[in-house]
């Protein structure tokens, strides 16, 4: 499975990327050209579930995007600018300049690099004006750093590794180079990106059991036998299509405790649709039974199930939290817990709408088709996973593939012919990476 990778920047940046990710087997690469920072938060809110890892071409825009909290530090990088980058550009300085150059301002590069190469290659009698990389410069500062050293005769070319500011500075008839990433800081970043991604899918298929408890257990015990194991089998019933939801299965062997074994991927993925404490709620309404909820993730059911068990020894040192979850890293986690913004049918998109109130089609299913798919970045599928995901006949799931065919929302791939049956249909959502 190749790992979907989004890169960020200007076009010459993303040309030089593509090179050298077309070259590398494991990647898949997403471009989105970018010319100003104030344009990162939309390409990155549009595309966060189709990319597992971002590629920024510089440490300017992933810092903004940092900052702003559009991304985490786990989710993207950009690569830096070694050593060779620079010296590449001096050599290119040199050759098209045709004469000596003896100063130069350069911007955005540490200043222990530029020494470091200045000594090992002999270049002290180089003049270098140096603006220091900074998380809050502007490029308006940045350009005036060098306008103001050209001007006062301090340096004869700027070198900049910022698109922007190369493009102002040319405006104004500066000679100006810009440097680029070279292609071995590139292939680093791309490994890590790649390792990154990896370990979160694995992330995804770690066990996670949801334990589920009765508060004010005696009050159900009171009642008479018939009355009790009616509660109690209401709560079942309830649990069971929280179980379906997660893909799930129900364990009630337990007398004072119920239990869904599921996986962490399919606990976020449930989380897209209704936030735990959403579908709690509902049960508690359903079956007039006040519950708490100990949740815990882990590598293997044994270490899940300890985890569960420390969620519900911290519910004993605070009764006010009716869910906890605590991790396999023994942290107790607050995500996925709160309300959120439900992915529902009227957040497809638009052409998919327009598709299928033209037909006079139910939204309902094809969304969760849709939202699945997007959310697992699953390339194709057949009928049998759909078949699973949406708790259906293999008939029914056939009817609703076809349907959705018909009307252009998915479209055949390929058909794999086996020694007995019909050939099996493996589908794709066309041009999803866009959407």
């Amino acid at each position: 499975m190749k790992i979907r990778i989004g890169a960020i920047g200007p076009r010459d940046s993303l040309n030089q990327i593509k090179e050298v990710a077309s070259a590398d087997f494991r990647i898949e690469l997403v471009e989105f050209e970018y010319f100003h920072r104030d344009e990162l938060e939309h390409i990155i809110n549009d595309n966060k579930y189709d990319v597992a890892q971002w590629i920024f071409s510089g440490q300017t825009p992933y810092y903004y995007a940092l900052d702003k909290g559009w991304i985490q530090e786990n989710e993207g990088f950009f690569p830096p600018l070694y050593g060779i980058a620079f010296l590449g550009t001096l050599l290119k300085i040199f050759l098209e300049r045709k004469k000596t150059t003896s100063s130069i301002s350069v911007d955005s590069i540490e200043g222990e690099t530029i020494q470091q190469l200045l000594r090992e290659y002999s270049l002290t009698t180089l003049k270098i004006e140096l603006f220091p990389y900074e998380r809050k410069q502007t490029y308006v500062e940045i350009i005036e750093f060098h306008v103001e050293n050209y001007k006062e005769k301090n340096t004869e070319v700027a070198v900049t590794c910022l698109l922007t500011v190369y493009e102002e500075l040319q405006k104004l008839g500066i000679p100006c180079y810009r440097i680029v990433p070279s292609q071995l800081a590139i292939q680093t970043v791309f490994n890590l990106l790649v390792s990154r991604a990896t370990s979160q899918i694995f992330e995804k298929s770690k066990v996670a059991i949801i334990g589920i408890e009765q508060i004010n257990k005696e009050r159900i015990t009171a009642l008479n036998t018939y009355e009790a194991k009616k509660k109690r089998l209401t709560l079942e019933l309830a649990l069971l299509k929280v179980a379906e939801k997660l893909n799930g299965v129900l364990d009630s062997s337990n007398e004072d405790r119920f239990q869904i074994y599921t996986t962490y991927g399919d606990f976020e993925l449930l989380y897209l649709n209704e936030s735990l404490s959403q579908l709690v709620n509902k049960v508690e309404l359903q079956t007039s039974i006040e519950l708490k909820i100990g949740i815990g993730s882990g590598h293997t059911v044994y270490e899940a199930m300890q985890n569960v068990g420390h969620s519900f020894e911290e519910h004993k040192k605070n009764q006010s939290k009716k869910i906890i979850f605590v991790n396999q890293m023994k942290e107790i986690m607050n995500v996925f817990l709160e309300e959120n913004n439900n992915f529902t049918a009227d957040k497809l998109p638009e052409a998919w709408k327009k598709i299928l109130e033209e037909n006079k089609y139910t939204p309902i299913i094809p969304a969760k088709i849709y939202f699945f798919i997007k959310y697992k970045k699953i390339i194709s599928f057949n009928s049998e996973l759909i078949t699973t995901l949406l708790k259906n006949t293999d008939r029914n799931t056939r009817r609703i593939l076809n349907e959705m065919e018909q009307m252009g929302l998915i479209e055949v791939t390929e058909e794999a012919t086996g020694k007995r049956g019909r050939p099996k249909k493996i589908y794709s959502i066309p041009n999803l990476s866009e959407m």
